[in-house]
């Protein structure tokens, strides 16, 4: 198995798989290697390690070399030009009236090329709008368009759990996110509490809705009867966070809560049951 190094060249960027020096890569060394756009600085955040062969590109790249001061100082220039290129391409933006708001922007190392990334409504095509910048600037100008969560994943942040934002912190790709989700747990429908910073649902909302999906459906749904300690109940809530399933009690009216371990079943097709169904059988109420 090959003996890899994974490097990264933007904080969120992704992880690349480099071909290690003859000396030691401790993760935090800053190192030159080559990309696709050419020589770029990037720190190494994983140390060399065996891979399968399967996971690194073929042929493997090496490392070019250490960065010296040399080449970080001129790292920490070209960075330093970023907000004065941002601010160009806004003014040209509001120059033109256009439909689009300028997120960020990348230097290249060498500084021949400038990746700009901007946020729109819709997929737009500004092939005019790079030319001008590329005139303005005087080098190769890119432009992508990138969604809200890529644009909150740069910024940063954190969100009213209190901890950084997933996709900023730890997340690697972007995963479909839908209502569906949200109702599938019981949540309310109030977009300020789904909707995360990027004004998108959240991405958390996934985390957990396949547990949800295959609780609910061992359990008997609303509507339901079963008996409890020998009475007959029927289903009133499913409480998935609590692991338990409040009843009425068909003689008494009272709400009972039992326990979910005792309603367990083989998983139902999705559609399948409903009122009227055959009874359950069910643990004693206070078990």
């Amino acid at each position: 198995m090959p003996l890899a190094v994974g490097v990264k060249f933007r904080r969120h960027g992704p992880l690349n798989y480099y071909a290690p020096l003859d000396e030691e890569l401790p993760p935090g060394t800053q190192v030159v290697a080559e990309t696709a756009r050419g020589a770029e600085i990037g720190e190494v955040v994983m140390e060399a390690t065996e891979m399968d062969q399967r996971m690194v590109p073929n042929p493997l790249l090496p490392v070019t070399r250490r960065a010296n001061r040399e080449d970080l100082e001129r790292r920490a220039r070209v960075d330093g030009r970023v907000p004065e290129v941002v601010r160009q391409a806004r003014d040209l933006v509001q120059e033109r009236d256009l439909p689009i708001k300028v997120a960020r922007a990348e230097i290249s190392f060498d500084e021949t090329r400038i990746l700009f990334d901007f946020t729109a409504e819709r997929q737009t095509d500004y092939q005019d709008m790079a030319k001008e910048l590329a005139s303005r600037l005087r080098c190769r100008v890119e432009l992508r368009q990138v969604g809200a969560r890529d644009e909150a994943k740069e910024k940063d942040g954190y969100g009213p759990c209190g901890r950084r934002l997933c996709c900023s912190s730890w997340l690697k790709e972007f995963v479909p996110v839908t209502i569906k989700m949200a109702k599938e747990q019981g949540l309310p429908l109030n977009p300020t509490r789904l909707n995360g910073m990027c004004g998108k649902l959240k991405c958390c909302l996934q985390y957990e809705n396949e547990q949800y999906v295959d609780l609910k459906r061992r359990l008997p749904l609303p509507g339901s009867a079963l008996e409890v300690d020998g009475q007959l109940a029927t289903v009133a809530e499913i409480s998935v966070v609590r692991e338990q399933v409040l009843v009425t009690m068909t003689e008494s009216g009272t709400v009972v809560a039992v326990p979910v371990a005792g309603l367990l079943q083989e998983p139902r097709a999705r559609g399948e049951g409903g009122s009227g169904g055959k009874k359950r059988r069910s643990r004693p109420a206070g078990s």
